[in-house]
C-alpha cells in the first residue's frame, strides 16, 4: 500500500482512534481500490475475502432469489463499512454488493483484521461499534417498513435528505426511482401513487429534484419517530 493510501485510511472515523504501529498492522495486504459505476464488487452467497469501507461514492446492497427477483436492502454513502458481519464472522455473504456511481473503496483482508482484533482491544471496539450502528439501523429499517405505510416511508426518507435552497428546500434523489422503489419496499408504480399523495403536502418532483414547499406539512406526515428515525442527525433541516 502507498503512503498516501495509509493516510486516507487514517483519517477515516473508524481507525482515527489507532496508532501508528496499529493502523500498519491493521492496513497489511489492503487495497484502495476505485471501481467503475456499475461493478458488482460481490454476490451473495461469496465467502469473504476482505471487509470493505466505502470511502467515496455510493454502494447498493441487494438479495435475489433462485427465481431471478431482487430487492434493495440498503444504499450505503460514504464513510461505512460492509458487510462486516460476515467479515468478521467468515460466513458467506448474505447480500450482493455494487457500486452505484464511480466509488473508492478499500478492503481490508479479512483474515489480517480478524487476528488483529484478537490482539487489539482498541480495533475490536471500534469493529463492535460499526456492528452495533449497523444492527440498530437495519432494526430501524424493519420498523419503517411495518409500522409506516409506503407513503409514510416515502415522507420520512425525503425528510431525510432535504436541505435548504434559495427557493426553497430541495431533495436531490441519489438513485432512480426503480431503485428507490426497491429500498423503500415499493413497486414502481406504488411510488408514484405515493409522490401523487404527497403533492397534496406541496411536494413536486422533476426528474431526480424534488421540491419540499412546507417541511413543517412534510414532517407532520411522516410523524418522525425517535425509534424508527435518527431524528438529531437524519431530520434535521436548518430553515433561514
Amino acid at each position: 500500500m502507498r503512503p498516501r493510501d495509509l493516510e486516507t485510511i487514517r483519517a477515516l472515523p473508524c481507525f482515527e482512534e489507532l496508532d501508528d504501529e496499529q493502523l500498519t498492522a491493521v492496513a497489511t495486504g489492503s487495497l484502495l481500490q476505485r471501481f467503475p459505476r456499475e461493478t458488482v464488487l460481490f454476490e451473495q452467497g461469496e465467502r469473504p475475502d476482505f471487509l470493505h469501507v466505502l470511502v467515496e461514492g455510493s454502494v447498493m446492497l441487494y438479495g435475489g432469489t433462485a427465481e431471478g427477483r431482487e430487492t434493495v436492502i440498503e444504499i450505503l454513502t460514504p464513510v461505512d463499512t460492509f458487510i462486516l458481519a460476515a467479515a468478521l464472522t467468515d460466513t458467506p455473504y448474505l447480500m450482493s454488493a455494487k457500486a452505484l456511481e464511480p466509488s473508492t473503496i478499500l478492503m481490508l483482508p479479512a483474515r489480517n483484521l480478524r487476528e488483529q482484533m484478537a490482539t487489539q482491544p482498541k480495533l475490536a471496539l471500534v469493529m463492535m461499534a460499526s456492528l452495533a450502528a449497523q444492527f440498530r439501523r437495519m432494526v430501524r429499517q424493519i420498523k419503517d417498513l411495518k409500522l409506516r405505510t409506503s407513503t409514510q416511508r416515502l415522507a420520512a426518507y425525503l425528510m431525510r435528505l432535504a436541505v435548504p435552497a434559495e427557493d426553497g428546500v430541495k431533495v436531490e434523489l441519489p438513485v432512480n426511482k426503480q431503485v428507490l422503489a426497491s429500498r423503500l419496499g415499493m413497486t414502481p408504480e406504488n411510488l408514484s401513487r405515493a409522490f401523487a399523495t404527497l403533492a397534496e403536502q406541496d411536494i413536486q418532483i422533476k426528474g431526480r429534484t424534488v421540491t419540499v414547499g412546507s417541511i413543517e406539512r412534510l414532517r407532520a406526515y411522516c410523524n418522525p419517530d425517535t425509534l424508527i428515525d435518527d431524528v438529531e442527525r437524519d431530520l434535521k433541516v436548518v430553515l433561514d
